[in-house]
Formats: C-alpha cells, sequence, structure tokens
C-alpha cells in the first residue's frame, strides 16, 4: 500500500480494494482476514467495526463488483446511434479488455463466486441468484427495446437470448482464464452480435 493512499483513503475504502484484489488473486476461501488487513495496512478492529465477518465482507465485495458492472452496462445501454448488438458487444469487448489488462486476472467476481461459494453456501447463493437476475433483467430490457426497434431476432423469446449472452459472457471468461487466449474473446465478441440480430443481417 503507497504513502498516498494511506493518506487519502478510508479504512473502509481500503478494506474492499485490497480485499477485491486478493479475491480475484486467492479466491474467497484462499483468502484470510489476516491477509487483507496486512495488504491494506488497517487495523482488525477496524475490520470488524466496517464489516463484522469475512462473509459480510465478501457480500460488500460482490456487492461493490455489481455495481461497477451495473454502471458499465447502462454507459454501454445508453449510448445514441449504436445498434443493440453493437452495445452488447462492445459491453463484453470494454469487460474483456480490463481482463487481458489485469494480466487475466481480473474476469467476474460474481462468477467466481459463483462457482467457489455457492454449493455450500445459502447466505452467497441468494446474494449472488438476486445479482445475476438483475444482471439477467438488464440485458432483457435492452434486448426488448432492441426488438421494437427491429434490431433484435424475433424468432427467439428475449429471455432466451439474454441466458444466452449471459452464458457467453461467463463461459468466455472460464475459458480465457486457463487459456489466456484474446481469440476466444473476439470470438464470444462476433458471437454476440450474431446470435442477436435478426438473421440476414449484414
Amino acid at each position: 500500500m503507497s504513502t498516498q493512499e494511506a493518506d487519502t483513503l478510508s479504512h473502509k475504502e481500503r478494506l474492499l480494494r485490497h480485499g477485491t484484489k486478493l479475491f480475484y488473486a486467492q479466491g474467497f476461501h484462499g483468502t484470510t482476514v489476516d491477509a487483507i488487513l496486512a495488504s491494506a495496512g488497517v487495523p482488525k478492529g477496524s475490520f470488524y467495526h466496517h464489516f463484522g465477518s469475512k462473509d459480510v465482507f465478501g457480500q460488500a465485495v460482490l456487492d461493490r463488483y455489481m455495481q461497477f458492472q451495473t454502471e458499465l452496462f447502462h454507459k454501454w445501454a445508453a449510448k445514441k446511434g449504436v445498434t443493440t448488438a453493437d452495445k452488447l458487444a462492445g459491453y463484453f469487448k470494454e469487460l474483456s479488455q480490463i481482463f487481458v489488462k489485469s494480466g487475466y486476472q481480473r474476469a467476474c467476481l460474481t462468477g467466481k463466486f459463483s462457482t467457489e461459494v455457492s454449493a455450500t453456501s445459502d447466505l452467497f447463493r441468494q446474494q449472488l441468484g438476486g445479482q445475476i437476475q438483475s444482471w439477467k433483467s438488464s440485458i432483457v430490457d435492452l434486448l426488448q427495446q432492441g426488438k421494437d426497434k427491429g434490431e433484435v431476432r424475433r424468432d427467439l423469446g428475449t429471455e432466451q437470448l439474454a441466458d444466452a449472452v449471459l452464458s457467453l459472457i461467463q463461459g468466455a471468461f472460464v475459458l480465457a482464464l486457463s487459456t489466456r487466449d484474446k481469440h476466444t474473446l473476439s470470438a464470444v465478441g462476433t458471437t454476440i452480435k450474431l446470435l442477436i440480430e435478426p438473421p440476414g443481417t449484414g
């Protein structure tokens, strides 16, 4: 932790930033509270004052991540003069660029937690399920707007398309975590467009 960071950020903010970094690198179970404290340079009392437990802290980190996802998605959804397919492909491309720039470390934190803790924790499963449903709902709304404009195929249901888009995004990051292949990410961006656009487009 830099001296400037210690001087300008609150204990809570430092904990969230360093916890996010460690969860990406080591997973939830592989990250101890002591490791978070050491990385953030924050006393243990401050951690338990703000969060109370490691589980509550993990939930706060996930909420922070989904806030980022929501803001990025809506930034692309609000773009003018861009087709629905290009909005979703552009959104995925920006996520991919962040992922590659991080050294193939920062994929989807929601997906990472889903594979690690959902099977054993009702607490996290309920939170993650709600977040994924909210994410899907945003995609459904965008796709429905696109259908109304004639930009999205009508032979498949909107929810069916949204499920497919989410699956493509999550699957791409799972594969790329192991292969570190930019072509996998590029191919998924292209596939999203092919999936969404009306047959015969282009």
